[in-house]
């Protein structure tokens, strides 16, 4: 199978949202810049996210991302500066699939920052509605060490297919909602309610 199965679906709903940042810069509905993010691109094992103009450095510092393959896993990866103080390159999320950790990427780093800055009534955050449902069906939860050493931590995996699993820092079941949906209803869920955007062309997806 291809390690980077997915990519294409990935790169696709990156170029979506930076359509849909650029319609509400247009129509004055965005706080920043645009687009958020650059064209990912491959450099060997690791698939980088430039930052945009609307993650420029600023006095707050700035954030670089990038998803890496690690073999048995991709994790996603950051650093930058924050608050005058540089960090080196860490990891708090680690994922079996590409697709998976690019699915998490867009969610968390994407699509609900261009929520928040939209300015007005507040939008929904997507991932609460699932918040106290649990774990989904057909994924199942084990407590053992990340990969980064930290002991009290969970593993996220399918029941069905072991080879799909996850594991985050902090105890997060919402994000198997998120994972088990395909790249069109992911984008349609986290685009919902976003005004001003209904001629913005949602992509064709692998998976349709």
């Amino acid at each position: 199978m291809d390690r980077w199965h997915g990519l294409t679906d990935f790169l696709s709903s990156m170029q979506y949202w930076s359509e849909v940042q650029n319609a509400l810069a247009e129509g004055g509905k965005f706080r920043s810049a645009v687009p958020l993010y650059e064209p990912p691109y491959l450099d060997g094992d690791r698939l980088v996210v430039p930052r945009g103009p609307g993650n420029a450095e600023d006095s707050e510092g700035y954030t670089d991302y990038s998803i890496l393959d690690q073999h048995d896993y991709f994790s996603i990866r950051s650093s930058g500066r924050s608050r005058g103080n540089l960090y080196s390159e860490s990891s708090e999320s680690w994922f079996g699939i590409f697709s998976d950790a690019g699915k998490h990427f867009l969610a968390s780093e994407v699509a609900l920052t261009t929520r928040l800055r939209i300015p007005g009534k507040r939008l929904e955050i997507v991932t609460r509605r699932w918040k106290n449902l649990g774990l989904a069906p057909s994924w199942t939860e084990v407590a053992q060490p990340n990969p980064g050493g930290f002991v009290d931590s969970k593993t996220y995996y399918r029941s069905d297919n072991p080879t799909r699993f996850y594991i985050t820092v902090n105890p997060d079941t919402t994000t198997a909602f998120l994972l088990d949906l395909n790249w069109r209803d992911l984008n349609s869920a986290l685009s919902e309610g976003i005004p001003g955007i209904e001629h913005v062309q949602m992509p064709k997806f692998s998976d349709d």
